[in-house]
């Protein structure tokens, strides 16, 4: 049973995500504006650790939805003048120009160019070490990029948080999880955090948990089969890596987790909220806009189109996750490819967590959910609702 609103006209959305959430053991929202007025607001099932009832307030962990939230942070410092995405990051982080990063910018970081898509294995960073954050950056600032920055864009899944966040740092005096509490969250009176959870709100945060398994094919495996070297340096050290990614699952959550300054994948909001802040990022909602539409081009520009693939990957097709801009993921986020067209920029989450906005509909789209869909070799039957609303945007 689903429970919430709906404006008229979307009813095929809610009819979508009921059936689409029949067979989910868990729970999720759904929550669409148009312009600055909700359109759709809608929740289902319960937390699957819990039991507890899902409702339009309770908090989910973002995973790489979070990635978005960055972004619109970085916009906003790039209009302020405070960030210069092409500007090398060792102007503002000296410590990081080393090792063949000399030149990397801060629009490398953002559009996952910079060659750094993990920490190093040497350095043995588990999850545990995670909200260890002068730790993490040294690392990084010390480390040697596994390509040429600015040559391959590969995706970056939990560095992204570490090298955006501490230029932020650096050029603003202050964490992001300061400046999102100030700049997002109480501006626009949302539940976001990037670390520093209210306790309060603790036990409001849900629990994921897997729905499928990962495909059986391994990366090893779909690597060989197209003539990739496994003795390669820089191989062995993304195989090692990728491997090392589902066990996050169980590490974000964790109270400790929800502490941390996580910007990767670590922020925490219900869809109502994120839906919101995408509002907010192309026109204004509660007196409050975001991104002026000045900025919004320059931050949703592809920046990785004519970027080649990690050069030992060269061979094995599909490397490329999604074009990007400056941190945001451009075009379709859905299997079937609906909005790729539009304008449409946002940033999907592991396991099925979406956000996008849609600016030729007015549109601003936020889906949490607590079951982490795994199996990338079928769609997510979770995601049915996406075809009436693109037929609605015209999408």
């Amino acid at each position: 049973m689903i429970h919430g609103s709906v404006a008229p006209g979307f009813e095929p959305i809610a009819d979508a995500f009921e059936r689409a959430q029949s067979g989910d053991p868990g729970g999720a929202q759904l929550c669409i504006y148009q312009g600055s007025r909700v359109v759709v607001d809608l929740w289902a099932g319960s937390d699957p650790q819990t039991q507890v009832a899902i409702d339009g307030d309770s908090l989910f962990v973002l995973w790489s939805t979070t990635k978005g939230m960055i972004a619109i942070l970085a916009a906003m410092l790039i209009e302020q003048g405070l960030l210069d995405p092409d500007e090398p990051v060792s102007q503002v982080w000296p410590e990081y120009g080393v090792g063949g990063k000399e030149q990397t910018t801060a629009a490398h970081l953002l559009s996952h160019a910079a060659g750094l898509p993990f920490f190093p294995s040497v350095a043995g960073i588990e999850s545990r070490d995670l909200p260890n954050w002068a730790l993490c950056v040294e690392t990084l600032a010390a480390a040697e990029p596994l390509w040429i920055p600015g040559t391959a864009s590969w995706y970056h899944p939990f560095t992204f948080g570490y090298l955006n966040g501490e230029v932020v740092r650096r050029v603003s005096g202050t964490s992001v999880s300061e400046l999102v509490a100030e700049r997002i969250a109480r501006p626009l009176a949302v539940d976001l955090w990037i670390g520093g959870l209210a306790a309060d709100r603790e036990t409001d945060v849900t629990h994921r948990s897997r729905l499928t398994e990962p495909p059986p094919t391994s990366p090893a495996e779909l690597w060989s089969q197209h003539g990739v070297d496994l003795s390669d340096p820089v191989v062995r050290e993304l195989l090692e890596e990728v491997q090392s990614i589902p066990d996050m699952a169980e590490f974000l959550n964790t109270a400790e987790a929800h502490q941390m300054e996580f910007g990767g994948a670590g922020g925490i909001a219900s869809a109502r909220s994120v839906a919101k802040i995408y509002a907010a990022t192309v026109g204004e909602i509660d007196g409050v806009r975001l991104i002026s539409s000045g900025t919004l081009d320059v931050v949703t520009r592809p920046r990785t189109l004519a970027l080649g693939p990690v050069p030992q990957l060269a061979t094995v097709p599909n490397q490329r996750l999604a074009d990007f801009g400056l941190g945001f993921w451009l075009g379709s986020q859905f299997a079937s490819g609906r909005f790729a067209s539009g304008g449409t920029f946002g940033h999907p989450g592991a396991g099925g967590n979406i956000a996008f906005a849609h600016p030729a509909s007015n549109l601003a789209v936020a889906y949490t959910c607590t079951g982490m869909w795994l199996d990338d070799s079928r769609p997510d039957p979770r995601m049915g609702w996406a075809e009436p609303l693109a037929d609605l945007a015209g999408a």
